[in-house]
């Protein structure tokens, strides 16, 4: 993977090519950054930089032995270490009994999140960490020679997984790093990382990816209209693996907007049989989708309020959604918007918490039969 295949981070990429001319790279480093933002793949393109042959100013070469092995996952300098579900019965224990789903799967899919990489795996709903197993099969790989004469690397996606027995034993590496050895921490969290192993990292903050950054590589990636590319990109908040998700999910995104449009028209009329029919039918979607129709009505939203007070145009959005909201837009207003985002964030601060979905919609759907009221 070259730097030229890593959306947006212009700048880092920028940093990071700057350290190795400098001859200062870090034994240590954190890419700390938001879910989605390119941080995975920014690591697997420096260390590709780093093990070339014949790097440029501005990237690997692409052709040299080391620049394919990087680029296929097979080259023996590189290491990764991840989140598992540990499990005796099919003898899961650390990274090493994953490395073949991993692998596969960074190279179909270059941005995911944590739950995604389970549901390939089948294991949503199980607790992945880093274990204390994975702390020795970390020694064992560090301790074999270089392959490449240059660095070993050793990339360790989502650190803040690990359990405090592992992450005592990565302190103790970073405190005394095996020779010509380079750690890459991926987080997306740094809150629940040890302060001194945070003490001893370089910290690089990777920002959100942009709107544009996201619609272009969805356009040209997945090959789709721009019109459901902005939209997935508006929707995502600048979080690539969401966007993906959302634009592979398309058929989600009409099931939200007939819902949306459904809950809001029942709560105009304040119909209370509407009222329940649309909280069961919310209620009735499962967990992931119930927390994704939530989300959606904060865009729905954000998108009145810049259709209302900053006539901004509507890039985000589809033909469909563009045709409601020049209806619905001007019952979101400066009377209602606040307390309308706060009790569609909570739902989906309760629902993230097992809420009862239920009892949550008919809750939500009621409070809206007045706060729609207070718009018009």
């Amino acid at each position: 993977m070259q730097f030229k295949d890593v959306v947006g981070n212009s700048e880092t990429k920028k940093a990071l090519i700057h350290e190795v001319k400098a001859g200062r790279v870090s034994h240590a480093q954190m890419l700390l950054g938001p879910e989605g933002s390119g941080k995975l793949p920014l690591a697997i393109a420096f260390a590709q930089y780093l093990l070339c042959d014949q790097p440029s100013k501005t990237d690997s070469c692409n052709k040299c032995p080391n620049c394919l092995k990087v680029s296929s996952l097979t080259h023996p300098d590189l290491h990764f270490v991840f989140p598992v579900v540990a499990n005796k019965t099919n003898k899961v224990g650390s990274s090493k009994d994953r490395i073949k789903e991993w692998n596969e799967y960074v190279l179909k899919q270059k941005y995911f999140n944590l739950k995604q990489w389970q549901q390939s795996l089948d294991e949503m709903g199980k607790n992945a960490a880093i274990g204390v197993e994975e702390s020795r099969q970390i020694l064992k790989r560090l301790a074999l020679k270089s392959y490449s004469g240059k660095y070993k690397i050793m990339i360790i996606w989502l650190p803040e997984k690990m359990n405090p027995q592992s992450a005592n034993k990565l302190l103790k590496l970073l405190e005394e790093p095996p020779e010509s050895t380079l750690f890459f921490l991926v987080s997306d969290n740094a809150e629940y990382i040890l302060p001194t192993i945070l003490s001893r990292t370089q910290l690089i903050r990777i920002p959100s990816l942009s709107v544009d950054n996201i619609q272009e590589y969805l356009t040209k990636t997945y090959k789709v209209e721009a019109g459901a590319a902005s939209s997935a990109a508006g929707l995502s908040q600048g979080n690539m693996a969401e966007a993906i998700e959302i634009l592979q999910g398309a058929k989600s995104q009409h099931l939200f907007f007939d819902l949306f449009v459904k809950v809001m028209r029942a709560a105009y009329t304040a119909n209370p049989i509407e009222l329940m029919n649309v909280s069961d039918e919310a209620a009735g979607l499962d967990k992931e989708n119930q927390k994704n129709f939530v989300k959606y009505g904060l865009h729905i939203f954000r998108e009145s309020i810049i259709l209302n007070y900053m006539k901004g145009e509507l890039g985000n959005l589809r033909d469909e959604e563009r045709d409601f909201l020049n209806k619905f837009a001007r019952f979101i207003n400066n009377q209602n918007i606040t307390e309308l985002m706060t009790e569609f964030n909570e739902a989906h601060y309760h629902l993230e918490r097992n809420a009862n979905a239920k009892i949550l919609f008919a809750d939500l759907v009621i409070k809206l039969t007045k706060l729609i009221k207070k718009g018009v």
